[in-house]
Protein backbone atom coordinates (compact mmCIF):
# COMPACT_ATOMS: atom_id res chain seq x y z
CA UNK A 1 0.00 0.00 0.00
CA UNK A 2 1.27 3.43 -0.90
CA UNK A 3 0.96 6.26 1.59
CA UNK A 4 0.60 9.61 0.01
CA UNK A 5 1.61 12.57 2.14
CA UNK A 6 0.87 15.77 0.32
CA UNK A 7 2.78 18.81 1.68
CA UNK A 8 5.61 16.76 3.23
CA UNK A 9 8.20 18.46 1.01
CA UNK A 10 6.83 21.83 2.07
CA UNK A 11 7.08 20.87 5.73
CA UNK A 12 10.68 19.78 5.19
CA UNK A 13 11.51 23.14 3.58
CA UNK A 14 9.88 24.99 6.48
CA UNK A 15 11.87 22.90 8.97
CA UNK A 16 15.13 23.64 7.13
CA UNK A 17 14.27 27.34 7.10
CA UNK A 18 13.51 27.32 10.85
CA UNK A 19 16.77 25.49 11.64
CA UNK A 20 18.69 28.00 9.53
CA UNK A 21 16.92 30.89 11.26
CA UNK A 22 17.72 29.47 14.73
CA UNK A 23 21.39 28.95 13.80
CA UNK A 24 21.63 32.52 12.51
CA UNK A 25 19.96 33.77 15.69
CA UNK A 26 22.48 31.89 17.85
CA UNK A 27 25.41 33.23 15.83
CA UNK A 28 24.02 36.76 16.15
CA UNK A 29 23.61 36.31 19.93
CA UNK A 30 27.21 35.12 20.31
CA UNK A 31 28.43 38.03 18.19
CA UNK A 32 26.45 40.53 20.30
CA UNK A 33 27.88 39.11 23.53
CA UNK A 34 31.38 39.38 22.07
CA UNK A 35 30.69 42.95 20.94
CA UNK A 36 29.39 43.89 24.40
CA UNK A 37 32.50 42.35 25.99
CA UNK A 38 34.74 44.42 23.73
CA UNK A 39 32.78 47.56 24.62
CA UNK A 40 33.15 46.91 28.35
CA UNK A 41 36.90 46.31 27.91
CA UNK A 42 37.19 49.55 25.94
CA UNK A 43 35.37 51.47 28.68
CA UNK A 44 37.73 50.03 31.32
CA UNK A 45 40.75 50.98 29.22
CA UNK A 46 39.41 54.51 28.80
CA UNK A 47 38.90 54.85 32.57
CA UNK A 48 42.45 53.58 33.20
CA UNK A 49 43.86 56.06 30.67
CA UNK A 50 41.90 58.93 32.24
CA UNK A 51 43.26 57.94 35.64
CA UNK A 52 46.84 57.90 34.33
CA UNK A 53 46.31 61.27 32.62
CA UNK A 54 45.00 62.73 35.89
CA UNK A 55 48.10 61.45 37.73
CA UNK A 56 50.42 62.93 35.09
CA UNK A 57 48.59 66.27 35.19
CA UNK A 58 48.89 66.34 38.99
CA UNK A 59 52.62 65.54 38.81
CA UNK A 60 53.05 68.22 36.13
CA UNK A 61 51.30 70.81 38.29
CA UNK A 62 53.50 69.87 41.27
CA UNK A 63 56.65 70.21 39.15
CA UNK A 64 55.51 73.61 37.86
CA UNK A 65 54.85 74.72 41.42
CA UNK A 66 58.32 73.60 42.51
CA UNK A 67 59.89 75.36 39.50
CA UNK A 68 58.07 78.61 40.22
CA UNK A 69 59.07 78.36 43.87
CA UNK A 70 62.73 77.92 42.87
CA UNK A 71 62.68 81.15 40.88
CA UNK A 72 60.77 83.16 43.45
CA UNK A 73 62.18 86.71 43.70
CA UNK A 74 62.54 86.66 47.47
CA UNK A 75 64.41 83.35 47.41
CA UNK A 76 66.73 84.57 44.65
CA UNK A 77 67.47 87.77 46.54
CA UNK A 78 68.15 85.78 49.73
CA UNK A 79 70.50 83.47 47.78
CA UNK A 80 72.32 86.48 46.30
CA UNK A 81 72.70 88.05 49.75
CA UNK A 82 73.93 84.76 51.19
CA UNK A 83 76.63 84.51 48.52
CA UNK A 84 77.40 88.24 48.80
CA UNK A 85 76.42 88.99 45.22
CA UNK A 86 75.46 92.50 44.14
CA UNK A 87 72.98 93.61 41.52
CA UNK A 88 74.71 95.40 38.64
CA UNK A 89 72.69 98.39 37.47
CA UNK A 90 74.52 98.72 34.13
CA UNK A 91 75.91 95.33 33.07
CA UNK A 92 78.43 95.18 30.23
CA UNK A 93 78.05 92.28 27.85
CA UNK A 94 80.66 90.67 25.64
CA UNK A 95 80.19 91.68 22.03
CA UNK A 96 81.71 89.96 19.01
CA UNK A 97 82.62 91.86 15.85
CA UNK A 98 82.04 88.97 13.44
CA UNK A 99 79.55 86.16 13.82
CA UNK A 100 80.96 83.12 15.55
CA UNK A 101 81.45 80.14 13.24
CA UNK A 102 80.64 76.79 14.74
CA UNK A 103 82.52 73.70 13.68
CA UNK A 104 80.49 71.68 11.20
CA UNK A 105 80.25 67.98 11.82
CA UNK A 106 82.67 66.10 9.58
CA UNK A 107 83.86 69.13 7.62
CA UNK A 108 87.22 70.87 7.60
CA UNK A 109 86.83 74.61 6.93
Amino acid sequence: MTIIQPGRSQALAVNKFLVLLIVMLLIAAVWLVSLYNQLVNLNHNILDAESRIQKVETANAELKDKTFNLFDNQKLEALAAERQLIKDKEPQYLEAEAPIKLAAAGGND
